[in-house]
């Protein structure tokens, strides 16, 4: 299992949301974006290695910088009012650790009295502890803690993405040819962003569970700029941020650490008919590990012309006869989870085959909701 699989899993349960492995946004978004990092109304994927990758925004205009690679065919920008977005600033305190095991903290460098935040006073070369005696550790370190922004009107964008679903699908694995998965693509509604942050994944099945790391404050830039927290061992399994360039200092607020949103996902088979909202709020979830995905209209292909609205290329909208048996391709993969709500919107297509319903929607709030009753298909 991969060190961001790993995390994730481990994470799921603390109830924050999805959380990002790699919380830094990519370094060829536009400024803006890598300013704010990832926001609300942005439609994207997971990476494999825990990253966010943005596609389009559904409040933003057609062709705003946040949509550069296009909008989907009937694409419709979506208001929100002022009260739309709850704010909770230094929703985790600065010097908070979210894991999975209980965990220690102490510093090295200073005197053993330190308990509130021992990420303060900062200076180059102090020294934070970190240990644990989990045989498994997911860990989250946030030295500045972390804010959170959620939507409130949910079902705005629940119906938003019900309507909108296999245009998303035909846009992304169409004229941008990105090979999505069926489920895969994520509407965000919610998340937590941090100034700084450090993350480990540990599996130590075959030792005694005992885990120590050292977090060291290194300098950043010249001689009196700020410092900022790495592990000392450097590995796949553990990570610190943020990597700033010259110029973006004081940049805050921007590396996402969690991610709140509807997963949505299709029919294997497109029925033509108008989609049917399921809720999945009194829904069982026994026995929804996920065998195989598939790719929506993976085979349907065009060239992006010099224009930067690449909705006009896309197939026809939903209802259309040009959505057919071939319009995606099958990907079998063995039995594992990819996220909460992905095993929870394929069971429930799955189990409501014969009711004509078309897409599945499912939030992360959905998924907590149940996840007691799912949790042993965590273990895996």
């Amino acid at each position: 299992m991969s060190d961001s699989r790993l995390y994730s899993r481990l994470l799921f349960p603390q109830g924050h949301g999805y959380p990002l492995f790699r919380p830094q946004p990519s370094d060829d978004l536009p400024e803006p974006a890598r300013r704010t990092g990832t926001e609300i109304g942005e439609v994207g994927v997971v990476t494999e290695d825990g990253c966010f990758d943005p596609i389009f925004n559904i409040l933003r205009a057609a062709d705003d910088r946040a949509n550069r690679f296009g909008v989907p065919m009937g694409f419709e920008q979506l208001v929100l009012g002022p009260e739309d977005i709850r704010v909770r600033t230094l929703f985790h305190l600065a010097g908070s650790g979210i894991s999975n095991t209980k965990i220690k903290k102490r510093r090295l460098d200073v005197d053993a009295g330190i308990e509130d935040n021992v990420f303060v006073p900062l200076g180059a070369g102090a020294v934070v502890e970190v240990s644990t005696n989990s045989k498994e550790t997911g860990l989250l370190m946030l030295p500045d803690g972390a804010s959170r922004w959620d939507l409130r009107p949910h079902q705005v964008f629940r119906d938003y993405a019900i309507k909108h679903a296999q245009s998303w699908y035909m846009f992304v694995n169409g004229p941008l040819g990105r090979m999505v998965g069926n489920g895969d693509l994520y509407l965000i509604t919610g998340v937590t962003k941090s100034t700084s942050w450090s993350v480990a994944a540990i599996s130590n099945s075959s030792g005694d569970g005992k885990v120590s790391l050292k977090l060291k404050a290194a300098q950043v830039g010249a001689a009196g700029a700020s410092c900022a927290w790495e592990w000392e061992h450097s590995s796949s399994s553990v990570d610190s941020g943020p990597r700033r360039h010259p110029g973006q200092e004081s940049w805050r607020d921007n590396q996402t650490v969690f991610l709140r949103g509807y997963k949505v996902a299709l029919r294997s088979m497109p029925l033509r008919r108008a989609p049917k909202v399921v809720s999945i709020a009194t829904s069982k979830g026994s026995n929804v590990l996920s065998k195989s995905t598939s790719v929506p209209f993976s085979q349907t292909r065009s060239i992006p012309g010099p224009s930067n609205n690449l909705s006009r290329n896309a197939p026809r909208a939903s209802g259309s006869d040009s959505a057919s048996d071939s319009d995606e391709s099958m990907v079998d993969y063995s039995p594992k989870l990819y996220h909460p709500s992905d095993v929870i919107n394929d069971y429930l297509l799955d189990s409501l085959s014969g009711k004509n319903a078309m897409v599945a929607v499912a939030h992360d709030d959905d998924w907590a909701s149940v996840l007691e009753e799912v949790g042993h298909i965590l273990q895996m």
